[in-house]
């Protein structure tokens, strides 16, 4: 048995408790199977757990990232708490610039303040979106079941990817989107009739919900929002999700201005008060997407694994 060091934080705020959960584990040595790391990300059942697999001269970073379903390709909130680490952890000094390499892409993660790491906003620079499709609202009001006076009608729905993809879905008010309430298995055969679940979509991934009304609960905020997503099956809420923040950043740089910069507040009807923090602009059709928000570490522990070899040697020994 050999073990691995792997931390646990909140992503997206700056205060215990609060933003989204995340695991990270440090792996140099491919101690952990892609079987294993899913199997460690079922146990902890954590929106994502991430793997930092390789160190290249402290600058570039091999990370995997792992639901509780599933290996995906990109994420938000797990690439700034996995920037958070490296940068308190494991480098011998923070940098104001580091690079973590994704089956998606090579996203670079900006600190704000090199010297007070604790206090820094780590910002990502997303992929560049793509406009997947537009949905009627009547589509969105039938196909998940909710009420007419829940959509905000003078605003489209659309469907955007910047690795992962969400439905954005504008809605009346804060109260509006205290209410949603829907159902796993609506939410299935909605996905499934459009080709969007897992077992019919091009990508092999599921497509999430992202609901946004600009009517906030604190008046430092921009928007409220919520996001949903199936997993096994079930519906889960989030609590942070940076990746559907970047692509309502994307929306709003395409149907409101062509420069942004916003605070999204998110998670609060979980009692997880997060903070996703806009900056964009698109020009000639190129857009720039960052989003960024605070880290803050709970505890560091040892996690052991069963080495290949050894479980190879049980299965002939039988």
């Amino acid at each position: 048995m050999s073990e691995l060091t792997y931390y646990l934080l909140d992503v997206f705020t700056a205060h215990k408790y609060g933003g989204n959960q995340l695991a990270v584990f440090i792996d140099f040595e491919n101690k952990a199977s892609p079987e294993q790391m899913l199997k460690i990300a079922r146990e902890l059942n954590f929106p994502e757990i991430t793997f930092i697999k390789t160190n290249t001269n402290d600058e570039l970073f091999d990370v995997r990232i792992f639901t509780p379903e599933y290996e995906i390709p990109f994420a938000g909130h797990p690439l700034l708490g996995t920037a958070f680490v490296i940068s308190k952890y494991l480098l011998p000094a923070p940098k104001e610039q580091i690079a973590l390499k994704l089956a998606h892409a090579t996203i670079n993660i900006e600190l704000s303040a090199v010297n007070d790491v604790d206090n820094s906003l780590f910002t990502m620079t997303q992929s560049a979106p793509q406009f997947l499709a537009t949905y009627s609202h009547q589509e969105i009001i039938d196909g998940l079941g909710i009420e007419s006076a829940t959509l905000d009608i003078q605003r489209p729905i659309e469907e955007i990817t910047t690795g992962l993809p969400y439905i954005i879905i504008p809605v009346t008010s804060l109260a509006t989107l205290n209410s949603i309430k829907l159902s796993a298995q609506t939410v299935i055969k909605f996905l499934t009739k459009i080709n969007r679940y897992k077992t019919n979509s091009a990508t092999g991934l599921t497509t999430s919900l992202f609901f946004i009304t600009p009517e906030t609960v604190e008046k430092t905020s921009d928007y409220s929002s919520r996001m949903f997503c199936i997993e096994d099956e079930n519906l889960v809420e989030d609590a942070a999700t940076g990746s559907a923040n970047g692509c309502f950043l994307a929306y709003l740089l395409t149907h409101d201005a062509h420069n942004i910069s916003a605070i999204v507040e998110q998670g609060f009807q979980m009692k997880r008060k997060s903070y996703i923090h806009l900056d964009g602009m698109v020009k000639n059709n190129q857009y720039r997407l960052r989003v960024g928000g605070q880290a803050v570490c709970l505890s560091k522990g040892r996690w052991g694994v069963e080495l290949a070899a050894a479980i190879k040697q049980r299965v002939i020994n039988g």
